[in-house]
C-alpha cells in the first residue's frame, strides 16, 4: 500500500517523542501538538482536529480508567493499614528474620517485591522502609545496600511485570491490541531470566560491601514522616487493640479468596482487577469502622482522596501521551475519528517489513532499545503506550508475537524508567534510605544490564 501524509506525520511525531524522552524532557506537550497536527491531516478540518484532540484524551481516559482507579484505592487502603498499625503487625514476623546483613538483603528484597506487586512500589517503599529498614540496619545491612534491594526487587522484578494490579500490562496490552493476560504470561520468562542474572550479581556487590565494612558502625539518617502524620499514626495505632487482633486474619482471608476465585473462575484482565478492586473497597470499610470507629466516615474519605491524588499524579501525563498513540491504533482510532479513521500503525509496520527484511533478532533489539529510551524520563509508565504501539506495528506485519514484543518493551521501559539504573528514578529508594541516588544507580548498572541481555535473548526465542 502507499503511505499517505497522515502516515508520515504519525511516524515523524513518534520519532519526536522518542527524541524528547532521550533528552530527558517531558513529552505531553509534544503529544498534544502531535495529536492536533495528525488530527488536522486525517480530518481535513481545523475545528474537527481540535475536537479530536479532546476526543482522543477521553478515549485514553476511558481505556485507562480502571487501572487508575485500582491503583488509587489500593494506595488508599495501604495508608489506612499503616495509620491503624495493621501494617506494623503484618511485618513484625519479618523483622525477626533479619538476623544478618546477607539475610536482610534477600528478605527485604523479596518482601518489597511482594508488597510492590500488591500495592505498587511507591507506597510499598514507604511502608517497608518505615517498618523493616531499622531492623535491616541493626542486622548490619548498609543503607545503600538496602536501597539496592529495594530498587532491584521492587522495580526490576515487581513493577516490570505488575501481575496483580496489572497497571503496566494493562496499558501495554491496550495499545498493542492484545489481551492483558497474554502480555503478563509472556513477561514471566523475562522476569525469571532477569532475576536469575541480575539479583545474584547485585548480591555479589553487597557481599563485598559487607566484608569491607565488617565491624564498622553504620551511619544512617532515618526517614522522618511529618509531625502531624506521626501524631495520627500514634493515635490510631493505640486505638481498638481488639479489632487489630482479628483484622489481619480477616483481611488475609479476603485476599486469599480473591486468588482462589481468579484461579477457579479463570478471571483475567479487567475481571480480575474488578474482583480485587471490590475486595479493597470492602477492606477499607472494614478498617474504617473497626479501626477508626465513629471517625471512619471521614478517615475513609481522607485516604481515598489521597489515593486518587497519587493515581492522577502518576497517570496524568500518561493520558496525554496515550491519547496521541491511540490515534494510530486500529482499535481506538475509530472512536476518535469515526469512519475516517486509518490503521496508521499496521500500515507503517507493513511498509517497514516490506522495505527491510526484518527478523526476530533486530526487531527484539529495536523494541528493547526503544523501551529503554522511553524510560529515560524517569517514570517508566510514560513509554508504555509507545511500547505497545511499536509492538503492534512491528509484530503484526512480520508475523512475530505481538504480546512478546509488548512485554519486552514494557520490561525495558519500566526497569529503566521505573527505578533501577537512572538516578532521577531512584529518588524514592534514596530518600527512604538516606542514600545517594547516583551511587545507587552506579551499583545497579552492571547487574541490571547483564539481566537485560538475558531478557533480549529469551525474547528472541519466544518470538
Amino acid at each position: 500500500m502507499e503511505l499517505t501524509l497522515a502516515h508520515w506525520v504519525y511516524a515523524f511525531f513518534i520519532v519526536a517523542v522518542l527524541v524528547t524522552m532521550a533528552m530527558r524532557r517531558e513529552t505531553p506537550l509534544v503529544c498534544i501538538v502531535a495529536s492536533l497536527v495528525l488530527a488536522w491531516v486525517v480530518t481535513g478540518g481545523f475545528v474537527k482536529a481540535v475536537q479530536a484532540v479532546f476526543n482522543s484524551l477521553t478515549v485514553a481516559f476511558t481505556e485507562l480508567l480502571g487501572i487508575i482507579a485500582i491503583i488509587s484505592i489500593i494506595v488508599a487502603m495501604a495508608k489506612m493499614l499503616e495509620e491503624t498499625g495493621l501494617a506494623e503487625m503484618m511485618f513484625r514476623p519479618v523483622q525477626r528474620m533479619l538476623v544478618s546483613p546477607e539475610v536482610a538483603f534477600w528478605v527485604m528484597g523479596v518482601v518489597i517485591m511482594l508488597v510492590a506487586w500488591l500495592i505498587w512500589p511507591s507506597p510499598a517503599i514507604a511502608l517497608v522502609g518505615a517498618l523493616l529498614l531499622p531492623a535491616a540496619i541493626k542486622a548490619g545491612l548498609s543503607p545503600i545496600n538496602a536501597a539496592m534491594a529495594i530498587s532491584m526487587f521492587g522495580y526490576g522484578c515487581a513493577l516490570t511485570t505488575d501481575f496483580i494490579i496489572q497497571g503496566a500490562p494493562g496499558i501495554t496490552a491496550r495499545t498493542a491490541g492484545v489481551p492483558v493476560d497474554a502480555v503478563m504470561w509472556k513477561s514471566v520468562p523475562m522476569l525469571l531470566v532477569w532475576a536469575v542474572i541480575a539479583l545474584p550479581l547485585s548480591f555479589r556487590s553487597v557481599k563485598r560491601d559487607i566484608r569491607a565494612n565488617a565491624g564498622k558502625p553504620i551511619e544512617w539518617a532515618p526517614f522522618e514522616a511529618s509531625a502531624e502524620a506521626l501524631k495520627e499514626r500514634q493515635k490510631w495505632t493505640a486505638a481498638n487493640p481488639g479489632f487489630r487482633r482479628i483484622a489481619l486474619p480477616v483481611i488475609a482471608g479476603l485476599f486469599a479468596l480473591d486468588v482462589a476465585g481468579m484461579l477457579v473462575l479463570k478471571l483475567r484482565g479487567g475481571d480480575a482487577t474488578a474482583l480485587l478492586g471490590g475486595t479493597v473497597g470492602i477492606v477499607m470499610v472494614f478498617v474504617a469502622l473497626g479501626g477508626y470507629g465513629k471517625h471512619g466516615f471521614e478517615k475513609l474519605t481522607e485516604h481515598t482522596r489521597a489515593g486518587f491524588m497519587f493515581g492522577i499524579r502518576i497517570f496524568a501525563p500518561v493520558l496525554l501521551i496515550a491519547a496521541f498513540f491511540f490515534m494510530g491504533s486500529p482499535g481506538t482510532a475509530k472512536a476518535i475519528f469515526g469512519d475516517g479513521a486509518k490503521s496508521l500503525l499496521f500500515d507503517l509496520g507493513q511498509a517497514l517489513a516490506n522495505a527491510v527484511p526484518l527478523s526476530a533478532v533486530p526487531i527484539a533489539v529495536i523494541q528493547a532499545v526503544v523501551g529503554g529510551i522511553t524510560g529515560l524520563d524517569g517514570s517508566g509508565f510514560s513509554g508504555l503506550p509507545l511500547a505497545g504501539t511499536l509492538a503492534q506495528a512491528l509484530g503484526g506485519p512480520t508475523q512475530l508475537d505481538v504480546a512478546t514484543l509488548g512485554a519486552l518493551g514494557q520490561f525495558f521501559a519500566v526497569a529503566v524508567g521505573g527505578g533501577t539504573i537512572i538516578p532521577w528514578a531512584l529518588i524514592p529508594a534514596a530518600a527512604i534510605t538516606g542514600s545517594d541516588p547516583v551511587e545507587i544507580a552506579r551499583r545497579n548498572l552492571w547487574p541490571a544490564m547483564a539481566g537485560f541481555v538475558g531478557v533480549i535473548v529469551v525474547a528472541v526465542f519466544m518470538l
